[in-house]
């Protein structure tokens, strides 16, 4: 019975390995709308760790950096992996409806793209996970994690999307260089915060 209770606190109550572990995420989220009404048509941002660090303005039609130095600026993305016009093409194909023109129908595209690490005390990264996800009307269409991607829901959508190979480096470097970036921005929140 002692060694029972030697072995239940040893397993319940010894300090865990990951009590010093730091979890760290860069990520974009996009929503668009066909019929946006009071709402705009494009929301976008960045964070990094639950911490907004860009967003797109409708106003200006710009991305505009929060809470960074221009040091860490020149360090971040050139831009974000996709364009506002790239994304709402997508959310007009899906819909059926015609760019630029009013949709009689509501439509919600939205995609989550980066990256989440773990850093140990020792300060090395493991557990990298890329990640880029889509979903139309509330429904999973596309989820790539690094080498794991799922199915599509609309045949038509994927064949359009695999020829547009000019992009698909561009979010291979972005998926690749994620954990330059989230350092760059953890260092900041450290140093500011």
């Amino acid at each position: 019975m002692f060694w029972l209770i030697v072995l239940f606190l040893f397993i319940f109550i010894s300090p865990q390995s990951n009590a010093k572990q730091e979890k760290h995420c860069l990520h974009y989220m996009y929503t668009g709308l066909t019929k946006a009404g009071p709402f705009p048509e494009f929301i976008a941002e960045a964070e990094s760790d639950d911490k907004q660090i860009v967003r797109y303005s409708n106003e200006k039609h710009a991305w505009e950096r929060d809470n960074l130095t221009v040091d860490d600026w020149s360090k971040a993305p050139a831009e974000p992996p996709e364009t506002r016009e790239e994304f709402l093409k997508h959310l007009y194909d899906l819909s059926k409806c015609k760019y630029s023109a009013v949709c009689s129908e509501f439509h919600v595209l939205q995609r989550i793209v980066g990256c989440k690490v773990v850093k140990l005390p020792n300060g090395t990264v493991t557990n990298l996970k890329a990640f880029d996800e889509y979903a139309y009307d509330g429904i999973d269409l596309l989820t790539f994690h690094y080498n794991h991607p799922l199915p599509w829901m609309d045949k038509d959508i994927e064949t359009k999307m695999d020829h547009q190979t000019g992009r698909n480096p561009f979010l291979m470097d972005f998926l690749n260089n994620c954990t330059k970036w989230i350092s760059t921005f953890n260092n900041t929140y450290k140093s500011k915060f």
